[in-house]
């Protein structure tokens, strides 16, 4: 009787340890993605002139405290700043945009200098926003045309 009990303890141990396992390697498979940068893009579209211009964003940091933000003509979904051909704005403001005619408007709290090489037939305008009662006003205005970018 002892030994036929003692079987069955060690037979549910063994399949609770390796349920456990399983269970444990799941969970630990996703800890390598901490840190890992996220990639958001988005792509403005111009018919007139036939082009897009892509507003991209890159988060990272193990609490993901860090962000960039470029305006760019390179569509790669993953990348690396380049202040020769980018506009890069740094930290989480956010960026409200309108498009007109051949011309990206983009209202933000930065502004980024332009760079020598960007290299597009759409004009990117940079209006800097100095206050939040503005800001607040801009944001207002998203369902009329507006558009906004985090």
């Amino acid at each position: 009787m002892k030994k036929s009990t003692l079987k069955i303890i060690s037979i549910v141990l063994i399949i609770l340890s390796f349920w456990l396992g399983m269970k444990l390697e799941r969970e630990l498979a996703g800890w390598d993605e901490i840190g890992k940068p996220l990639f958001e893009k988005e792509q403005v579209y111009f018919p007139n002139k036939k082009t897009s211009i892509y507003l991209k964003s890159k988060n990272w940091g193990l609490t993901a405290d860090h962000q960039i933000s470029v305006i760019s003509t390179k569509p790669d979904f993953e990348f690396q700043p380049d202040s020769i051909s980018e506009y890069i704005f740094h930290g989480f403001g956010g960026i409200i945009y309108k498009v007109e005619n051949d011309t990206l408007k983009i209202y933000s709290t930065q502004k980024p200098k332009v760079p020598p090489k960007f290299e597009s037939e759409i004009n990117v305008e940079i209006i800097e926003i100095k206050d939040n009662l503005e800001w607040i006003k801009l944001n207002d205005k998203i369902k009329n045309g507006y558009q906004k970018f985090e």
